[in-house]
């Protein structure tokens, strides 16, 4: 039911250290079936074929959730937790690395902050996240329909009502304080204003929680999930 068959493994990492992952997650306003991890076919490529490495130290997949209005919030979290706790176990990641883009953002940013701690799968992600790299992501319905009244076509498929999506201004206390958040936006982007990353920088910022941000003409919203500053942006930042 939660899709998990739809992973794409895109590489798997030879190296004999322990096994870290990048996975990605994709957008599509939790409604769009054009929107798979295919998405990153090229993105996957490049973080392959531009790495300092002869092979990455790395492997690199992309999980699929199901998407609405066939199923309602939180079911696209919990595919995206259920996925992703199967994903480390069948393969044996020891570090888990999350990429997110426009909704695959929220996603990541839901999974971050969920209460549900007892959730086991969710535990086990957590001990092995280490970065989370969010893109162009929505974090604040409430202000995202402010400023984009009409994007309530596609809120309301995915959600009963806002209030079901957690305050980010709470949902920080439970932030595993290990991870090191990348709050990545293209300055093109014609979908989404830097006013949603913004936000999450300034939630965050009044958290005092660590956080980095990479602001560039990386094109278009679906060019961002192609680009190859984003591919450089992603290893340089796994060498550290």
């Amino acid at each position: 039911m939660a899709k998990y068959e739809d992973t794409v493994t895109f590489y798997r990492s030879k190296s004999p250290a322990s096994h870290r992952a990048i996975v990605f997650i994709h957008g599509g306003a939790w409604i769009d079936p054009s929107n798979t991890p295919h998405d990153f076919d090229k993105l996957a490529q490049l973080l392959i074929t531009t790495s300092s490495h002869s092979q990455p130290a790395y492997s690199i997949y992309g999980i699929e959730y199901r998407l609405s209005p066939e199923v309602k919030h939180p079911t696209h979290l919990l595919d995206v937790i259920q996925n992703l706790a199967q994903l480390v176990q069948e393969e044996q990641i020891d570090e888990l690395n999350l990429w997110g883009h426009s909704v695959g953002a929220t996603l990541i940013w839901q999974l971050l902050t969920f209460k549900s701690s007892f959730h086991s799968s969710l535990n086990l992600i957590r001990s092995k996240m280490n970065r989370c790299y969010l893109a162009d992501g929505i974090f604040s319905l409430s202000d995202l329909l402010q400023e984009y009244p009409t994007y309530d076509y596609f809120v309301s498929q995915a959600y009963d009502k806002i209030d079901d999506y957690e305050d980010p201004t709470d949902s920080t206390l439970y932030i595993p304080v290990s991870t090191q958040i990348h709050i990545i936006h293209s300055y093109s982007d014609e979908l989404l204003s830097l006013r949603q990353s913004n936000y999450l920088c300034q939630v965050l910022q009044d958290r005092q929680q660590r956080f980095s941000t990479y602001w560039d003409d990386l094109g278009k919203h679906n060019d961002v999930f192609e680009h190859a500053k984003v591919a450089e942006y992603i290893i340089y930042t796994m060498m550290y």
